[in-house]
């Protein structure tokens, strides 16, 4: 099975499970990216986002549906993740096309800044991200060989080697999900354990 479907049908089972368990965290998941969109984010990076992904955001671009923003003084805004926006272990959240865009900028302008090319590099695109700091997964797409890996990044850590992709992330997920082992909904939200 390709890659790209892989992930489409792991998704999938996630977001069905999300539908009859956790509608209040279902519902912070945004409808499909656009073709506008995805035409955005491709520019915004530089270059095009792997199938993988793509499929993945076309299914839902992000979990970030509810979140909010508010101005900054002196300019910009900042933006305010609703709790129901937390769908994946360890408090992340799935970032859809604009998050991914900001969030990756950003981390190229803090490797800039520091002149440190191995802080971040232009090929990795984060995916997944706590709301209380610079914690989360990203694709590395510097191989374009194959699949990108999954790579986890935190705070004051170079980003390590996480899983080979995202599909071996989002199927065991899936499986964790339709198993005994769920974890438990409050207020029609997930709850994954600390």
């Amino acid at each position: 099975m390709p890659k790209a479907d892989e992930v489409a049908a792991a998704w999938d089972r996630i977001v069905g499970w999300l539908q009859r368990h956790a509608p209040a965290s279902a519902e912070a998941l945004g409808p499909g990216a656009s073709d506008a969109e995805v035409a955005r984010l491709n520019e915004s990076l530089g270059f095009g986002i792997p199938d993988v992904l793509e499929v993945w955001l076309r299914m839902n671009n992000g979990s970030t549906a509810k979140d909010s923003e508010k101005p900054i003084p002196g300019g910009g805004t900042a933006r305010l993740p609703h709790r129901d926006s937390i769908i994946f272990p360890d408090g992340m959240r799935f970032l859809g096309c604009k998050e991914i865009a900001g969030r990756h900028a950003e981390y190229l302008h803090i490797a800039r800044d520091i002149g440190d090319g191995d802080y971040w590099k232009t090929p990795w695109i984060p995916v997944m991200e706590t709301s209380d700091g610079p914690y989360g997964i990203l694709l590395d797409t510097q191989d374009s060989s194959g699949s990108p890996s999954l790579l986890s990044f935190s705070e004051g850590d170079y980003p390590s080697s996480c899983l080979p992709s995202l599909g071996a992330y989002l199927q065991p997920l899936a499986d964790l999900l339709e198993s005994d082992e769920a974890p438990s909904v409050t207020e029609g939200r997930i709850c994954w354990p600390d």
